[in-house]
């Protein structure tokens, strides 16, 4: 087009719609994209996998940690526990997540059973949670454990055996592997005593104090003696998919807009 004697380009209106849908179109692909690599570890919870002194001697019984609690709406993946020597059979174990009210942990899922020949396991292990019954996803108030055995979907228990699990027969000082949050976390664990005779641990059956009307009972601290609470090698990772901050989707999104406000604003002094 000719205008004062000079050529001047003007965007057709079909050209610029395409260019303004282009630039909006690449600012949320962009956007939603960069989310999955937004996706957020958040802290395990638990007590380090360090080396402790004791093995239980004991075998089937269920340890929970009572040191902190899962964010809600995380999955639990990874199981991780620091291993001791042992020799003669194989020895086994099962995660478990538990929902907490009032003092009494209700089974909410059921990870896949582990079994570990002798000689290898000696140190820091990892394996995924692998649920087989329930759900891995945490609602408010939940925590984790296991029992020493074999748990099937159904809540079985076969192959119950010694520990594998180094402990404590006191509570460690400091904070769990949370850290101090808020909340803070300690390194707190309670468990069935000995001699309980655990046939199940299916979804829904709960472990309480004395009184409680659980399932099973925990120990009593008040007795002394090998009731008090303890400290367990072994915590549980847990991940939740995160999105951008809001400002920063923001900003990504602004952009975009700006962009597309450029191509208006070129179009019109095209006209004008």
């Amino acid at each position: 087009m000719q205008y004062g004697g000079k050529r001047i380009k003007i965007m057709s209106t079909s050209r610029l719609r395409v260019a303004v849908r282009f630039a909006v179109l690449f600012t949320l692909v962009f956007a939603l994209s960069l989310t999955q690599g937004w996706a957020t570890p958040i802290t395990n919870q638990g007590s380090s996998t360090i080396a402790r002194t004791n093995l239980d001697i004991a075998s089937g019984e269920v340890f929970i940690y009572n040191g902190g609690l899962f964010p809600s709406g995380e999955t639990v993946d990874t199981f991780n526990w620091f291993g001791s020597l042992f020799t003669g059979a194989n020895r086994s174990f099962t995660p478990l997540l538990f929902s907490v009210t009032g003092g009494v942990f209700t089974v909410a899922g059921i990870g896949n059973p582990q079994t570990i020949e002798n000689g290898t396991s000696a140190g820091v292990n990892s394996v995924g949670f692998g649920l087989i019954a329930g759900t891995d996803v945490t609602g408010g108030n939940w925590t984790f454990g296991f029992v020493e055995g074999v748990a099937s979907s159904s809540g079985s228990l076969s192959g119950a055996s010694a520990g594998i699990i180094e402990h404590n027969n006191t509570v460690d000082g400091g904070t769990g592997v949370g850290g101090v949050g808020p909340p803070l976390t300690t390194n707190d664990w309670v468990f069935t005593p000995g001699g309980t005779n655990i046939t199940t641990v299916a979804v829904n059956t709960t472990f309480g104090a004395s009184g409680s009307n659980a399932t099973f009972t925990l120990n009593n601290p008040g007795s002394g003696g090998t009731f008090v609470d303890r400290t367990y090698s072994a915590n549980a990772d847990q991940t939740l998919s995160g999105v951008a901050e809001p400002g920063t989707f923001s900003l990504i999104t602004g952009a975009g807009l700006v962009l597309a406000g450029l191509f208006r604003y070129r179009y019109s002094r095209g006209r004008g």
